[in-house]
């Protein structure tokens, strides 16, 4: 018999998801670039080679976070097409999807740090977002929608961008200046905007 003692493989997720939630706490309080290794392994509760072993940098860790945070919003959205179902009630689940990133003290937190560390880092904010495709599944939407004779446009790349556009110059924007007071609004809001983008694409 083998005096060898196999020891079980040390489960890491446990420790990775730490970092990662210490790391929203101290990218939101003291943004992106105040922010050190150091000060996220303190806060996550583990070492800051523990921290380095999971993420090689601070800018990997924070692109972590962000495709995290993106994901979420992401699996919200409605794929599939309904010819049943009222198309303002199918774009309105696409706006509620997009206002996830800001209908949450904590999510809101999180998208002004996104914000303003793009704005402050142009490059580095494109090398984040050029790896996202945010619209992906509404222009499959609208491309089922125009199938089905119920929509009509050029470019449903396009169609996306401007009711995405409508979306959060409305409502994301001003949540974000106003921590969420102006989200009393939301429905009348999305209702008038989804009327105004239904005119403009819908047929009779």
């Amino acid at each position: 018999m083998s005096d060898v003692v196999k020891r079980k493989p040390r489960d890491t997720s446990q420790k990775r998801q730490a970092i990662l939630a210490g790391a929203v706490k101290v990218f939101t309080e003291n943004g992106f670039e105040a922010s050190s290794m150091d000060r996220i392994a303190e806060v996550s509760g583990v070492s800051k080679r523990t921290v380095y072993n999971h993420f090689k940098s601070k800018e990997i860790l924070f692109q972590t976070i962000v495709a995290g945070f993106l994901k979420e919003r992401e699996e919200l959205k409605p794929v599939e097409y309904s010819s049943e179902l009222p198309l303002q009630g199918q774009l309105k689940e696409f706006a509620e999807a997009e206002l996830f990133l800001i209908d949450d003290p904590v999510r809101r937190g999180l998208s002004r740090l996104l914000t303003s560390t793009f704005l402050m880092n142009i490059e580095f904010g494109k090398a984040t977002r050029g790896q996202y495709e945010p619209h992906t599944a509404l222009v499959a939407w609208l491309n089922a929608a125009k199938a089905d004779g119920k929509m009509s446009f050029e470019s449903p790349e396009l169609a996306a961008r401007m009711f995405y556009g409508m979306v959060e110059g409305c409502l994301t924007w001003g949540a974000l200046m106003s921590d969420g007071a102006t989200l009393k609004l939301k429905d009348m809001v999305l209702d008038e905007l989804i009327a105004i983008f239904m005119s403009r694409y819908s047929l009779p």
